[in-house]
């Protein structure tokens, strides 16, 4: 049943039940497969076992019929790259052709040991390649010459016709010294090796020990019992009983008898053929022949072989195959289960992976551009779950508004006061709650975190700069409050042929292309951050859809990133003509709402003036004489003297008739200078003009960079694509090759089915043994 397994490729998937032969080195390993098997194999030192070899020992042929002839196939199979490290798929390979004459199997095996131990180059080269076994040293040489000394890939013999049916492992044996230092990593290589394979819960551990040395001395023994302390699927066999000393047979004996070291399965005992004897090319038969006559003839053998049937090949071969069996049968269920487990595995895996192109693969190629088209659309018009990135897009409108608006003037107003100055009263700090609700802007640039993560891009061209103030004239700074010191020396700069009282309109629109400066600066660094955010969306699509076609990908990320070049410049200009009729000329046909803002502000700039000039908060909202009263106590640091004038003239206006005026309706009774009021008029202009132009502004930016840039990107992108490529003019050939899988994901496919066919084989070989 393992061999029926073992040709359905269960072997490279599941722990099948195995017979694991080690021991030290020159203990006689490889004597005892050959004796097992019938074959030679590599013994010469420079020659003997430098890879695990797996002989697979079969009574019938692969059809399940009793095998007609002995035939052998060599395969190398490997489980470890070249680092050592083990691979995610287990590949086996045939090395060169069958063989039915068991004399060729030795050089067979040297020359598949020899394409295990030299991984950089092809194996093919040494399907007939010739040792030079002239002499000793020649075999030096040539062992020398190998990359590795040993290697953890394997050797398989695969023998059908054997007349018994056997797995067998020979391990490279165990080594405790090394001539050359470099040598010492062999030592642990070796030893883990061996511990990974009996470690294996369906080993059958065959210690390999000679009676040539003390049996405390030998590693094997001390490991079995490490991996298997209970010895229960432990088989010792103790070889080169010839080289005992006199006198120390009982010792010997009495491991037999399993009085000492003992071991659940016991102990064997072989006599193979010595040096001289293979030296002579003793047939099988022969060597046979000698060990009965030596067990039948050696005390105390002879007498203890008549009660204890343990001695011989013939015995321990049909020892192996029984536990072999045994192990078979108990293990069943388990391999059915770990089967299903690893199909099941297998195909989730295999889901994981791309589905594999069909016969056309033109239309295979159009139908993923149009998927990759399709994911695109959705991200940019935020289609059902398709929200994240238009919501990065809105945070980068959001800090474009929000830069927009702390762009604009703010005004103070200054007093000096005892020698000190009273601090300047900015708009946007000490105007009224009512004039900050019509205004309406959001947080000043000093509260705006998110402006420094926009990507930097080089400064576009800027509209032409409003003409520059007289050289004796003082620049404003816009990073401060405008006084009305500065206002006036604007409008002083700015005054020309009109006579004094006229309005200073130019002195208006100084301030207003001042303030716009940096308009260009947001809306290109705007433009640029949702470029960037597009950038890395499509290179994020195009892996998850091109990414197994590394010649595809290229192509389309190269198209792709020019034809969102060229969106993205024709944008700019877009964003450029939207600065430049900013900055052309103050325009709005909204002429009510920029009066009547105008006038709200003026109202205000006036009572800010005021109080800069006489220090006294007239701000309470009182109404009547007897609301006016409750207001001195919440300005008890207004002198009680003024502020009782204050309520007063309230109170004797209330009597009078004029109720519901307050303490800042006086305010107007005071004529303004013309001086003062072509200075308040340019405030309040400016003021309302912005709320008016930063609304405008921070809409238009946005939705030419939504329409002409984002919109027109994913509306084109298919037939862009399409056309730039030429995939409907390319021949198969460009097109094929366009299409030319990544190759470790198409290997990766091609294993795992390979790998689900074999195990899905293996599932049925169980069920039909009936379990």
């Amino acid at each position: 049943m393992v061999n029926t397994m073992r040709d359905a490729g269960a072997h490279m998937d599941l722990d099948l039940p195995t017979i694991v032969i080690c021991g030290n080195q020159s203990v006689g390993k490889s004597s005892v497969i050959e004796a097992l098997c019938g074959v030679v194999l590599p013994r010469n030192e420079g020659t003997c076992t430098r890879c695990v070899t797996e002989v697979r020992l079969a009574e019938y042929d692969s059809t399940g019929n009793q095998a007609e002839s002995w035939v052998c196939t060599v395969k190398l199979r490997y489980e470890y790259d070249s680092a050592g490290r083990p691979l995610k798929a287990v590949k086996e390979t045939a090395f060169g052709k069958e063989t039915t004459k068991k004399q060729d199997v030795d050089l067979l095996v040297r020359r598949a040991q020899k394409a295990l131990l030299n991984p950089s180059s092809d194996p093919n080269r040494y399907i007939s390649y010739a040792f030079d076994d002239s002499t000793s040293s020649a075999r030096d040489n040539e062992a020398a010459s190998n990359e590795l000394k040993f290697c953890k890939n394997v050797v398989c013999l695969d023998i059908r016709g054997a007349g018994v049916n056997l797995t067998l492992i020979d391990l490279p044996g165990i080594i405790r010294n090394v001539d050359r230092r470099e040598d010492s990593q062999y030592i642990e290589l070796v030893q883990d090796l061996v511990k990974s394979y009996i470690r294996k819960e369906r080993a059958i551990i065959v210690a390999t020990i000679t009676c040539k040395d003390e049996i405390d001395n030998q590693a094997i023994v001390h490991m079995a019992k490490e991996v298997d302390p209970h010895g229960m699927r432990t088989l010792g066999v103790l070889t080169k009983p010839d080289t005992i000393e006199a006198g120390t047979h009982d010792r010997w004996l009495q491991i037999m008898l399993g009085h000492q070291y003992a071991l659940k399965l016991g102990y064997w005992m072989i006599k193979n053929p010595t040096k001289a004897d293979l030296d002579r090319d003793i047939s099988f038969d022969d060597a046979r022949k000698m060990e009965e006559n030596f067990f039948s003839g050696q005390l105390p053998w002879s007498t203890i072989r008549r009660q204890l049937d343990r001695f011989g090949i013939d015995s321990l071969r049909r020892e192996l195959s029984r536990q072999l069996t045994m192990l078979t049968e108990m293990s069943i269920p388990d391999m059915q289960s770990r089967t299903e487990e690893a199909i099941q595995a297998t195909a989730l895996e295999l889901s994981n992976l791309p589905p594999s192109l069909g016969e056309n693969s033109r239309i295979e190629l159009l139908q993923m551009m149009r998927h990759f088209c399709t994911l695109v659309n959705y991200n940019i018009t935020a289609h059902q779950d398709f929200k994240h990135f238009y919501q990065q897009i809105r945070k980068h409108f959001d800090a474009f508004r929000e830069a927009v608006a702390a762009s604009r003037p703010s005004f103070a107003m200054t007093h000096q006061k005892g020698g000190q100055p009273v601090a300047p009263l900015s708009l946007s700090s000490s105007i009224s709650s009512s004039i900050s609700s019509v205004v309406g802007w959001g947080a000043s640039a000093a509260g705006d975190m998110r402006r420094g993560t926009i990507p930097e891009m080089p400064k576009p061209g800027k509209a032409a700069p409003p003409p520059p103030l007289p050289e004796h004239s003082e620049q404003p700074d816009v990073r401060k409050p405008l006084t009305v010191a500065d206002v006036r020396r604007i409008i002083e700069a700015q005054k020309g042929r009109e006579l004094q009282g006229y309005s200073a309109y130019d002195a208006f629109t100084y301030v207003v292309s001042v303030f716009q400066d940096d308009w260009a600066k947001h809306g290109q660094m705007c433009l640029a951050a949702v470029n960037h955010e597009l950038h890395t969306l499509v290179g994020k699509l195009t892996e998850d859809v091109f990414g197994r076609f590394a010649n595809m990908q290229g192509q389309v990320r190269f198209v792709i990133q020019a034809f969102q070049n060229e969106l993205f410049r024709s944008t700019a200009e877009v964003v450029n003509n939207c600065v430049t009729m900013e900055r052309r000329y103050p325009f709005t046909m909204g002429s009510d709402e920029f009066t009547r803002t105008k006038l709200n502000a003026l109202n205000e700039f006036k009572s800010q003036l005021e109080t800069a000039r006489t220090g006294v908060g007239l701000h309470q909202n009182s109404t009547t004489a007897s609301t006016a009263s409750l207001a001195s106590t919440a300005t008890a640091h207004i002198p009680m003297t003024k502020q009782d004038t204050v309520n007063k003239a309230l109170a004797a206006l209330a009597e009078a008739g004029f109720t519901g005026l307050s303490p800042r309706d006086l305010t107007r009774l005071r004529a303004e200078s013309p001086e003062d009021d072509e200075v308040l008029h340019v405030m309040a202009a400016s003021h309302a003009y912005f709320r008016v132009a930063c609304r405008r502004f921070s809409d238009n930016v946005p939705m030419n960079v939504d329409f002409h840039f984002l919109s027109r990107f994913a509306e084109m992108l298919e037939k862009e694509l399409v056309a730039r490529l030429g995939i409907l003019e390319k021949d198969g050939a460009a097109v094929d090759f366009m299409l030319q899988e990544n190759r470790f994901v198409a290997e990766r496919r091609r294993a795992l089915e390979e790998q689900r066919t074999r195990l899905e084989g293996v599932w049925r070989s169980l069920h039909e043994f009936g379990f």
